[in-house]
């Protein structure tokens, strides 16, 4: 299946939520700025109308529909200061704002209209061209607002003017050109965008997942429990670190050999993180070996949390190529305290529990008080 749609968006919808979600902030800054500075350019244009069209009802209504473009623009402006990621609303509001501004440009055409001989390339099929290119994350937006607006903006040329053949030609052909390289380019930029969002997604999956288990590396769970440890001191509240490991690992490695070795390691790792909570932290730290960060919780909720985890491995025999085969985990459990200078030396306490567990027969959980 094709990895993007038409609009240069990803087939897959949580895929292209996550990228949104990514991207907000930029997004969200880029519009910012591009809302606030077409609406004070639009306030800016009503002295060149000034100019053009003298006193009179014309320049009234003309400065009325720049008013509110203008307004329009700061409205946008003021809703994306909210930093609501409502990305369904905010499409509607540039395919609102697109049309107010475009109502605005047919409203000058008809009015200037009698005092303009002739019309060069239309600064409105730039306005087109922009908005393509600074109004993302979704081209249904521009494609509304642009496409519906040029299409207008032609009749009204072709119904409510005189003007020569030749201007009006050279103005329908900047509307196709400035619609036709916008829509291209969007939807190019688009899939760059996220053909770079997927590269690096899949690079910091390499960093921080582990290939095996899909579980967090190494790397990354120490990373977490860095956070973990700093947060329970910050707010003084407490944490338990677990230390997993798997009885007599090397016995199923060598006996059935590394590739069933590696599915139980990968069958542990999925028990373990379904008998967790959402905001424990797990990975694996090497070979046979997980460890797990528990906030808010004590020695006492750690325990129950150990004993979960155990059941859920042990009491259900894993399925292999050699028949079911039963795993048994040994579990080192420590609760932070005082003493705990560090994250390594609350590690070291689950650690050397662990040890004691392996000492004591395995497939048991052990703690300091024990």
């Amino acid at each position: 299946m094709a990895q993007f749609n038409w609009m240069g968006e990803f087939q897959d919808p949580e895929k292209e939520k996550h990228f949104r979600d990514e991207q907000w902030p930029r997004i969200r800054h880029k519009m910012q700025f591009v809302y606030a500075v077409t609406a004070v350019i639009y306030l800016l244009a009503g002295f060149a109308d000034f100019c053009e069209l003298g006193v009179g009802p014309e320049l009234n209504i003309l400065l009325a529909g720049r008013a509110l473009a203008a307004m329009a623009g700061f409205t946008a402006f003021y809703q994306l200061y909210l930093n609501k990621k409502d990305i369904v609303r905010h499409t509607a509001t540039v395919c609102a704002y697109m049309s107010v501004v475009m109502g605005t440009e047919i409203i000058e055409l008809i009015l200037k209209a009698p005092i303009t001989s002739t019309m060069t390339i239309s600064a409105t099929s730039f306005v087109v061209l922009i908005c393509y290119l600074f109004f993302p994350p979704r081209l249904i937006a521009p494609l509304i607002g642009c496409l519906g607006g040029s299409v207008l903006y032609i009749a009204a040329m072709l119904f409510f003017t005189s003007l020569p053949f030749t201007s009006m030609s050279t103005t329908i052909l900047s509307f196709c050109l400035a619609n036709c390289c916008g829509i291209y380019f969007f939807i190019h930029m688009e899939k760059a965008k996220r053909r770079e969002f997927s590269a690096l997604t899949e690079l910091r999956n390499l960093v921080e997942i582990d290939e095996l288990t899909q579980v967090f590396s190494r790397r990354k769970v120490l990373e977490m429990g860095q956070f973990f440890f700093k947060s329970a001191r910050r707010f003084h509240t407490p944490g338990s670190v677990l230390m997993v490991d798997i009885d007599h690992f090397k016995r199923f490695n060598d006996t059935f050999g590394h590739h069933t070795g590696d599915r139980i390691l990968a069958g542990v790792a999925s028990r373990c993180k379904h008998a967790l909570r959402e905001v424990d932290s797990f990975g694996r730290l090497g070979g046979e070996e997980f460890i797990v960060f528990l906030p808010q919780c004590t020695l006492r909720q750690a325990l129950i949390a150990a004993e979960r985890i155990r059941t859920t491995v042990c009491n259900t025999p894993f399925h292999t190529d050699q028949g079911e085969l039963s795993v048994t985990i040994s579990i080192g459990a420590a609760e932070l305290h005082p003493d705990h200078t560090d994250l390594s030396c609350l590690i070291r306490d689950a650690d050397m529990q662990l040890y004691r567990a392996k000492a004591k027969g395995r497939n048991r959980i052990i703690h300091a008080a024990a």
